[in-house]
């Protein structure tokens, strides 16, 4: 003889296991939506860093510059000092020397800032797209929690009783 189980005697039950099965959704939707949200903050931080970056470089490349011309500066005198024409022959060929060499100074800083702030860029794109997965993998982690324990629950309410 097979016997179905009443709605009533598990009403209660059921009732509570939908609770469960809602909340635990929730909390992966939840969860998801958290994840993104500091997904996103470390993006902007990231992109704030390259900013800084990228005035950093600046920043030293202009120091570099007046370092540059104040070498430069001195090294004229010294040569106007010795009696030397500074117009010509080997105290211009040693300003410009300094000059070119401190121009790469300049663009190897400026190099190694953008170098840096790519990097950070980079990074923020990449927190971005995790968040934006995380977030979409709460949503489908919540879908696939309400089909499973709805599931359950309807397969539990009509087994047979006392075989």
């Amino acid at each position: 003889m097979c016997f179905f189980a009443l709605p009533a005697l598990g009403g209660l039950s059921g009732i509570l296991q939908g609770i469960g099965a809602v909340a635990s959704a929730g909390a992966s939707i939840a969860g998801g939506i958290s994840a993104n949200n500091v997904a996103q903050y470390n993006a902007k931080v990231a992109e704030n860093n390259a900013i800084s970056e990228r005035e950093r470089a600046s920043y030293d490349a202009d120091l570099t510059r007046q370092r540059v011309r104040q070498t430069m500066g001195a090294q004229r005198a010294a040569a106007a000092a010795s009696g030397l024409d500074t117009s010509s022959g080997t105290p211009v060929a040693v300003l410009g020397d300094t000059a070119g060499q401190g121009e790469m100074d300049v663009l190897a800083r400026l190099y190694s800032g953008e170098a840096a702030a790519t990097a950070y860029q980079n990074d923020a794109q990449r927190f971005r797209a995790e968040g934006k997965a995380q977030r979409s993998a709460g949503f489908i982690n919540a879908g696939t929690s309400l089909l499973s324990n709805f599931g359950s629950m309807a397969a539990r309410r009509y087994q047979p009783l006392g075989r």
